[in-house]
């Protein structure tokens, strides 16, 4: 079923809207210094001849910082409302941006890294928990579509035309910009902090001790532990953002410039395309208004072609063909990985209890973001076993080899699709665990 053009206009016209907006903004901030690294890092370890595990480690900084506060993150958005929240997450992420503009050695990329993990931590569970409360629970798809599609630009924009502004303005000059976005859009939400329809229903919580936070936490993981259902999508959602997030936000680049003997504009570019189809694969989905019924099937659907992406990457890459080729495939990665998605989110907010949403939303990601670390490193460690010519280089079958391993995880992944079911998604009872 899709949406009318009147209808669209109906749902966009919402006084939340507005909100909803600049929330999406401050998720495009997360997912921008996420893939960041991609670029600031392999230049940066060239420089100072850093070997790739160092490299993948110190990226996975920034996933340790962020992974920790995802559960702390989804309670205080339930609690204080996700606006708030996100206003002191944008005033880290600007002091992060800062920590570039000094002299850069291991030790002060690291702090980066850290400190923007802390920053944009919150911003993605603000942004599934006001779309959540705020919105129709059937046009879920639509608004997912929307903050999927316009965060993903963050993606595309720090790869090819962040690469070009420190080509330019020099590492210094880009990141003392950057510094001055978070901080205008902090002030621009602080000024609309008092609207958070969610701070307004959970004023009654926030007398609430600070430490009570903490058996909410425990209660979100063990809801995950206990409902068969909610373990295959966190499975699912695991794997994919952790293969993901290890091309798109790290070794892609260097990959494709490896892999081709591509200039490194050509690598930015080509390699970006991951970040392209992610927009467009929340676009596609965004007329979509699926039932609990209908869920199990299009997730299961959307999965299998988003594991096959995968060793289509690796095929235009090993063949040794044209960029293009390789840039394709990578378009493919993203596309599939944007529409799953869009609809694992769906399926996850169908079975979590209504109130709870921001602590499951976030346990989870905590658990998505830990595996991205693993697969960051780990990745790191085998291309450490085919060094180029120059220090802090590698050769193209070292990345093969790193990925390799990614596209059978993404496959085994599949295995969850059995506990799914495929039964219509419908909230926990609590009675037998198994929604």
């Amino acid at each position: 079923m899709s949406l009318s053009k009147s209808t669209v206009r109906g749902l966009i016209s919402d006084s939340s809207f507005p909100l909803f907006l600049l929330l999406v903004g401050s998720f495009f901030l997360t997912v921008f210094f996420r893939i960041s690294a991609s670029v600031v890092l392999p230049l940066e370890g060239e420089r100072l001849g850093m070997s790739a595990a160092m490299i993948g480690f110190i990226s996975s900084v920034h996933f340790y910082a962020y992974a920790f506060l995802q559960p702390v993150s989804g309670i205080l958005h339930d609690r204080y409302g996700p606006v708030r929240v996100v206003i002191s997450g944008l005033l880290l992420t600007a002091g992060s941006c800062l920590l570039l503009t000094f002299v850069r050695t291991p030790f002060t990329l690291g702090a980066w890294r850290l400190l923007s993990g802390f920053g944009v931590a919150p911003m993605y569970s603000a942004v599934l928990v006001f779309q959540a409360f705020a919105f129709p629970p059937e046009r879920y798809c639509f608004y997912a579509a929307i903050n999927m599609g316009l965060s993903s630009l963050g993606a595309i924009v720090s790869v090819a035309p962040l690469g070009f502004a420190v080509d330019t303005f020099g590492m210094t000059g880009t990141f003392a910009l950057l510094s001055a976005i978070p901080l205008a859009m902090a002030l621009v939400l602080a000024r609309r902090a008092p609207a958070d329809p969610i701070r307004l229903s959970a004023a009654g919580k926030e007398a609430r001790s600070l430490f009570s936070i903490f058996p909410g936490i425990g209660q979100a993981i063990l809801f995950i532990m206990k409902n068969r259902r909610v373990r295959a999508l966190q499975t699912l959602w695991a794997i994919s953002s952790a293969s993901l997030l290890t091309f798109q936000g790290l070794w892609g680049v260097s990959w494709f410039a490896a892999a081709f003997n591509a200039s490194p504009g050509s690598a930015r570019f080509w390699s970006s395309l991951v970040s392209v189809g992610m927009m467009m694969g929340p676009v596609f989905t965004s007329g979509v208004v699926v039932s609990p019924a209908g869920l199990p099937g299009i997730i299961r659907k959307v999965s299998t072609a988003n594991a096959v992406s995968w060793f289509l990457l690796l095929a235009a890459t090993g063949w040794g063909g044209a960029v293009w080729v390789g840039g394709l495939a990578a378009f493919t990665v993203g596309m599939t990985s944007g529409m799953r998605g869009v609809f694992s989110l769906a399926a996850i907010t169908a079975v979590s209890p209504p109130g709870s949403r921001g602590s499951v939303f976030g346990a989870m990601n905590m658990t998505a973001v830990l595996s991205a670390v693993v697969f960051q490193w780990g990745t790191g460690i085998i291309i450490d076993h085919f060094p180029g010519e120059a220090p802090g280089t590698f050769t193209a079958a070292g990345y093969f080899a790193g990925f390799t391993v990614v596209a059978f995880a993404m496959a085994a992944s599949l295995f969850a699709l059995h506990p799914l079911g495929r039964e219509p998604l419908v909230p926990d009872t609590g009675e037998d665990g198994k929604s």
